[in-house]
């Protein structure tokens, strides 16, 4: 089977020596300026060059690919949990403090802070903020809200 990335350079070179034949003469466009750069085709020879180059490289020392954690860390779910378990108002800081604790690793502060301002607005807020910085669970009211009454 061929190499792929091989055949994508020539098809590549190919295009651009077609280009290069394209004429007005023959119905082509006009390339003012682009045949005139005597740059191109060493520029292209150098660019299948470097593409081969970088082929054997990877051929000699092949990269393995990458951990990817198993799943994104479930922060809004951690900082609900620490504010349940504490029961009262907490410090964005001290939230942050146990989240991290509790996730076993550390949770970017940007991340907590943004959970927290997101789920405080909406028509079902997750959170309530009881003072500058200072957050609490917000009370879930489950009984259907009252008709408005007619006058």
């Amino acid at each position: 089977m061929a190499d792929t990335n091989s055949e994508v350079a020539l098809r590549g070179l190919d295009v651009a020596l077609w280009l290069l034949r394209i004429t007005p003469q023959n119905g082509g466009l006009e390339l003012n300026g682009a045949r005139s750069n005597p740059r191109a085709g060493v520029e292209l020879v150098r660019l299948g060059a470097l593409h081969d180059e970088l082929l054997r490289r990877a051929s000699v020392d092949p990269r393995g690919p990458r951990f990817i954690p198993a799943k994104v860390s479930p922060v809004l779910e951690t900082v609900t949990l620490v504010l349940e378990l504490a029961g009262e108002p907490m410090r964005a800081r001290e939230i942050h403090e146990a989240a991290c604790e509790l996730a076993g690793e550390p949770l970017l502060w940007e991340s907590v802070k943004a959970a927290l301002s997101a789920d405080v607005a909406g028509e079902h807020p997750r959170f309530r903020r009881v003072r500058h910085g200072v957050y609490q669970t917000a009370k879930r009211d489950t009984r259907r809200p009252r008709r408005a009454e007619k006058r």
